[in-house]
Order: C-alpha cells, then sequence, then structure tokens
C-alpha cells in the first residue's frame, strides 16, 4: 500500500554530493523524491526463527522496493521447521543471501551478526522476518531524506501494528511533525515509548555509525531504543511521513510473551541512553533526571496494563515491587499511583 503525495515542483530540490534529489529541511509531508541514480547500498537485514508461515511475505516485500543499490541478507537462528526451505527459494535473485546459523544464537545476537558481520551495506534496515514492508517506495524516500542533510544517521516513519492492515492500528501519527532533527532535541522531546519514536521496522540507518555505537549490544525487549536514543546523539535524525509496513502481532510475539523479569531487564532500554547522555555533558543532570523517570514511568504504565489486561495479576504486582525498589521516583506519577492503587485493591477484597 503506498501512501499518496500530492508532488510540487518545488518540492523537488538538488542534494549537494549526492546522485540524489529529494527532501529539502522542511516540513515532512507532500515532498515528492525522485530517485535520478544508483546510492549508496542499503542493506535490508531478515533475522528469522521458525517462521515459515510468514517469511515469504517479508522476503517479497524486501524484493519490491524500488531503490537499485540493494542486498537482502536473511539470518536463519537454527530454526527447526521450514524457515530454511521457504528462504531458499529466493536465491535465484542475486540480491538475496541466505545465512543460517550453525547453533541458535537467540534474536538480538542474531541483530547484532546482521549488523557487523553478514551485512555490506552503508545504509541498513532491520526487517523481522514475521514483518513486511507495504509501501514499495520507502527505502527509496528514506535514502533520499537521509542524504538531504549533513550527519543524519537514522530516518524512521510510521506502521501498521496488528495481525493484519484491516485491523490495525496506525503507529507515529499526530501533529504534523518537521523532517529533520537535532538528536538531542528528539531525545528529549519524544522519549522510547511515546507517541512519536523510532519504530524498528522503519528505522533506516547508518551502518558504520551504529557499529561504531555498539547497537543492539543488551539482550533485552527493547534493544532498538536502547540503541538508536544513543545514536542519535550528537547527529541528527529524520522522520519520514509515510508507513513503512505491517509489525506483525500474533501469539509468539516476544513482547507478548516476556515475563516480568525480562519487562523489568528492559529498564535497560532508558538508562543506557541516560548514562551516555550524562557522559557527553550535553545535558543537566535535572534534565536528565526528568527524562529517566518519566521512561521508566511510561513503561511501566504500558507494562502494566498488558498484564492486568491478560489477568497477569501475580506478574503485574512483582513488576511493581521491582519497579519501586529500582526508582521510588516513578511514584511521583499520577499513572502509577493508579496501577498501584488498582493492585492494592485486589488485595484489600481478598482479605
Amino acid at each position: 500500500m503506498d501512501l499518496p503525495h500530492r508532488a510540487h515542483a518545488d518540492d523537488v530540490v538538488g542534494i549537494a554530493g549526492s546522485s540524489y534529489q529529494g527532501y529539502d529541511r522542511g516540513d515532512a509531508r507532500s515532498r515528492r523524491i525522485v530517485v535520478t541514480k544508483r546510492g549508496p547500498k542499503v542493506s535490508i537485514l531478515i533475522p528469522t526463527y521458525n517462521q515459515e508461515a510468514f517469511l515469504a511475505d517479508c522476503i517479497e516485500s524486501a524484493l519490491q522496493q524500488t531503490y537499485e543499490n540493494l542486498e537482502i541478507v536473511i539470518s536463519d537462528d537454527a530454526s527447526t521447521d521450514r524457515t530454511g526451505e521457504v528462504a531458499r527459494r529466493f536465491l535465484a535473485d542475486r540480491r538475496v543471501r541466505y545465512h543460517r546459523n550453525v547453533e541458535n544464537i537467540g534474536r538480538v545476537a542474531n541483530y547484532r551478526s546482521l549488523l557487523n558481520v553478514l551485512a555490506s551495506g552503508d545504509w541498513v534496515l532491520m526487517l523481522d522476518g514475521d514483518d513486511y514492508l507495504i509501501n514499495r517506495r520507502y527505502v527509496a524516500n528514506a535514502m533520499s531524506l537521509a542524504l538531504s542533510t549533513p550527519d543524519i544517521v537514522l530516518v524512521f516513519g510510521k506502521l501498521w501494528q496488528g495481525q493484519d492492515v484491516s485491523t490495525a492500528t496506525l503507529c507515529n501519527t499526530g501533529a504534523r511533525v518537521q523532517a529533520v532533527w537535532e538528536g538531542i532535541r528528539f531525545f528529549l522531546e519524544h522519549p522510547p515509548f511515546s507517541s512519536l519514536h523510532p519504530l524498528h521496522m522503519t528505522c533506516l540507518f547508518r551502518r558504520p555509525a551504529a557499529i561504531n555505537a555498539d547497537c543492539y549490544r543488551h539482550d533485552i525487549l527493547s534493544s532498538d531504543f536502547e540503541s538508536f536514543y544513543r545514536l542519535m546523539l550528537g547527529h541528527k535524525i529524520a522522520f519520514l511521513d509515510e508507513v513503512a509496513g505491517l509489525w506483525r502481532q500474533h501469539a509468539n510475539n516476544t513482547s507478548r510473551t516476556a515475563g516480568h523479569l525480562a519487562l523489568v531487564r528492559n529498564f535497560r532500554a532508558f538508562v543506557g541512553p541516560y548514562k551516555y547522555a550524562r557522559s557527553l555533558g550535553i545535558l543537566s543532570r535535572s534534565e536528565l533526571k526528568r527524562w529517566l523517570h518519566g521512561c521508566i514511568a511510561r513503561y511501566y504504565r504500558g507494562c502494566f496494563d498488558r498484564l492486568w489486561a491478560a489477568d497477569r495479576r501475580w506478574d503485574a504486582l512483582r513488576l511493581t515491587v521491582r519497579v519501586l525498589m529500582i526508582d521510588m521516583g516513578t511514584m511521583r506519577d499520577p499513572g502509577v499511583r493508579a496501577s498501584l492503587s488498582r493492585l492494592l485493591g485486589v488485595s484489600g477484597r481478598r482479605h
């Protein structure tokens, strides 16, 4: 599904030193992208494990991208189903490479292997094997935006989240958003799990910068946020006002099946960027503490609500206890207090 564009002659501008025409530095909407020649190499990286039912859609969507200088690298994490058979069907296309790990190394280690070892592109997009791209021009348009301004290290956009597009929720919507951001400003104004953030499958990012930033260093649920919120500091990032694809929701999604300890470990997604920002000395300690408290409270509220809705009350209680042990400052958040009141109410009725 391609989003409609209204093109205007003054929307097309030259990009100095590149083989592209495309975005100017203004608002992200209503900009028509024209790719004129082969640009930097882009690697679409597909980590997969036991996803035979979804993988073909994922690979086909990558192959349908209009961007010319493209490779597609599939890393099979020692699947025990027909995932490898599905992947090998596409090897006739010279853009596709397939790698199978000798043993299962885990989701985040597979990301890291793809980024650091298997990819050869200057820019990468990590597309999990159960998701797929919808917009055939997404990579081409994201690359034009990436090259429109010096020092952009990451471009992200919108996506559908759900079982299928017809019933999915559109993410990263809202008021008009500028195209190019100073990373430090975006860091403060749009923290993880807010209404606008760099959702993983939409992120086209500069590979050398990501390797230098040690992206995917922690085996946590939100290894992407932990990586990208460090990566953006000291650089620029950009928002492409287009839908990339479908973040498919199903019973085996890691975020759905995670226990309370995995949710607690995921606080590293905020602590890592917080510590890195402190080391750079680019923000005051009070600003950073407010940022960290807000991240923890917002993430906790979301996790608590999901656990409560799934009738996982014991996990909700254990998560709450761990959060209060880590950061009592979250008690100042009205939503956190409301969650605690719900727990105490249930406990009171039982006694």
